[in-house]
């Protein structure tokens, strides 16, 4: 572990309220070698408010849905300082997610993150989005009884960022690895994984798994960090059993090789993750109409775009009724969205509503180079 900031130490101040804990002390409840104690009295207290966001909704037009993903896809998220917690939730889950597709035998339990902020704590807000960070850190570790196996923090002189690795957990404790739930016993995760790339088989199934049910909302996203706009809320990642439930039952079909092909949905939102599938001879044409019903006060960007942590998945039209039955059977939500077509890369999507508010969106996304992998 490398602790060369005294920000961990040190009690934070946030609205003119002093937190009971330090950083530190967060992350060494979820830490496997915690870092030796320091009192937070020897060191200035970190004094900051957190930052104000826009109360009125953002206005996005879903005609422009081709012109929000070429940003979206050519911008680089920066931390929201106003979502950090929500934000941070999203980065652990991605983590976690990215960690399905790898080759081998291992559960969710199995694993352990490291995590490093890089921050600048010279604008106003940024501490306090640090400290929230550090809490969100700290509650879905533990509600998911995953360690961390390292962390640091360190001043930086531009933006703030936050990186986030998963790998298999090491232990000198194999008995105590092997009791804890959702593991395994000798775990282990290759270096390669399946295609996150469509396969070439027009009467196969893309199907849509969000691994929480928040609502989908644009606060913190990468569409509204391109858009300048601050939007008031966030997707808020914290129904741990059901992220777990969906991470066994997917990383299930990848293990048994169900899974033809699979990405996972994070930054940028669901769009994004379907662009990134499609490859110089495939690409899809889907319809959001089931996901649309299920969220009906939510608009069509929203949906496109809300960074609301799950995966997407290509699968034989034969596996239908098994992968039907076995999500049933988890109580996981799912949304089957079409299929692969041999269209020079286009991914076409469509969303029909009940409500009247939009009766038909018809985005045609062309290829742009450099997604996907044949």
């Amino acid at each position: 572990m490398e602790i060369n900031s005294p920000v961990l130490f040190s009690p934070f101040v946030i609205d003119g309220i002093r937190e009971n804990v330090t950083p530190a002390q967060i992350l060494g409840g979820v830490s496997a070698y915690p870092a030796e104690s320091t009192s937070a009295e020897e060191l200035p207290p970190m004094v900051d408010e957190t930052p104000d966001v826009d109360p009125a909704p953002a206005r996005l037009d879903s005609r422009k849905v081709e012109k929000y993903l070429t940003a979206v896809l050519k911008s680089e998220h920066q931390v929201p300082m106003a979502f950090a917690g929500p934000y941070t939730r999203g980065k652990i889950a991605g983590a976690l997610i990215d960690c399905i597709w790898k080759l081998g035998h291992f559960r969710i339990g199995d694993l352990s993150l490291d995590i490093k902020w890089n921050w600048n704590n010279l604008q106003v807000g940024n501490m306090a989005g640090f400290y929230r960070s550090v809490e969100a850190v700290g509650d879905m570790l533990d509600a998911l009884n995953i360690q961390l196996t390292d962390y640091s923090c360190h001043r930086s002189e531009d933006n703030c960022s936050l990186e986030v690795a998963a790998d298999i957990r090491h232990t000198a404790d194999e008995e105590d690895l092997i009791e804890q739930p959702f593991t395994t016993q000798n775990p282990h995760m290759g270096a390669a994984g399946i295609s996150n790339s469509f396969q070439p088989d027009e009467s196969s199934w893309i199907i849509y798994i969000p691994f929480d049910s928040s609502p989908y909302r644009l606060g913190g996203s990468l569409l509204a960090q391109t858009q300048g706009i601050n939007p008031p809320t966030a997707p808020q990642v914290d129904d741990a059993d059901y992220f777990i439930d969906c991470y066994e039952v997917v990383r299930e079909l990848v293990e048994d090789g169900i899974v033809l092909a699979g990405a996972s949905v994070g930054e940028g939102g669901l769009l994004p993750a379907l662009k990134g599938m499609a490859n110089a001879r495939t690409g899809a044409v889907l319809d959001l109409s089931d996901l649309r019903r299920a969220q009906p006060d939510t608009d069509i960007v929203s949906l496109l775009f809300a960074e609301v942590p799950g995966v997407v998945i290509q699968i034989r039209d034969i596996d239908f009724d098994y992968i039907d039955a076995e999500l049933l059977l988890q109580d996981v939500a799912f949304y089957p969205l079409g299929h692969p077509a041999a269209n020079g890369g286009a991914v076409r999507v469509r969303s029909s509503a009940k409500t009247g508010i939009q009766n038909i969106l018809e985005s045609l996304v062309q290829r742009q180079g450099g997604e996907g992998e044949d």
